[in-house]
């Protein structure tokens, strides 16, 4: 598979996963969510492994989750009663970092990207998976020599949520990246963090 259409296929799951009238479907609600209220928004934090070329760098990464789906199930007072459903759908900005130096080289990748993330909740953990576009702004330095390079990138991921209470979690997550116009076109990252929710 070239990389025009692995990207192409990136792409078209990412506009499915916002538009697929069975999985997004906007319904109304009363305005409470069965696990948190009205809150539709989570910023998380993490940290792993990324192995661009099975070099093992540290991974770290930021994201914010802002939910576009309703539905019309119901909760009580117990955050944890019944908050299985339908599949949610959330947008989610991020930027990951990762750097390695070594004698004579050195070398970084910030990327900044978006993804459209499905959750399947449970009562108290959640699972997740998505897709995403973004890019990958590369920094190396060679024998002294520097050198700069913009590169669009796609992504995807699968991870769960353990919920410690009504605004918190903590979270894995394992994807796979895939760069265009590299040597090595594909980094693998596993990581984990915590989630807040509001």
């Amino acid at each position: 598979m070239t990389q025009r259409t692995t990207f192409a296929a990136l792409a078209a799951a990412l506009c499915g996963l916002l538009l697929a009238p069975g999985a997004w479907a906007q319904r109304q609600d009363d305005g409470r969510d069965d696990r948190d209220g009205d809150q539709r928004f989570a910023f998380g934090v993490g940290a792993g492994v990324v192995e661009p070329d099975a070099g093992g760098e540290i991974y770290y990464t930021g994201m914010l989750r802002i939910r576009i789906s309703n539905d019309d199930s119901r909760g009580d007072d117990d955050w944890r009663y019944d908050r299985r459903g339908d599949i949610r759908a959330y947008l989610e900005p991020e930027i990951g970092y990762w750097e390695r130096d070594e004698v004579g080289r050195s070398e970084s990748d910030l990327n900044v990207g978006v993804n459209a993330v499905g959750v399947v909740p449970g009562r108290v953990v959640d699972y997740f998976f998505g897709v995403g576009l973004g890019m990958h702004f590369l920094d190396a330095t060679i024998n002294n020599v520097d050198q700069s390079d913009e590169h669009f990138g796609g992504n995807f991921q699968v991870g769960l949520d353990v919920h410690l209470g009504r605004t918190a979690s903590v979270f894995g997550a394992g994807r796979f990246d895939i760069i265009e116009g590299l040597d090595e076109t594909l980094q693998g990252k596993v990581y984990m963090g915590l989630r807040f929710w509001f």
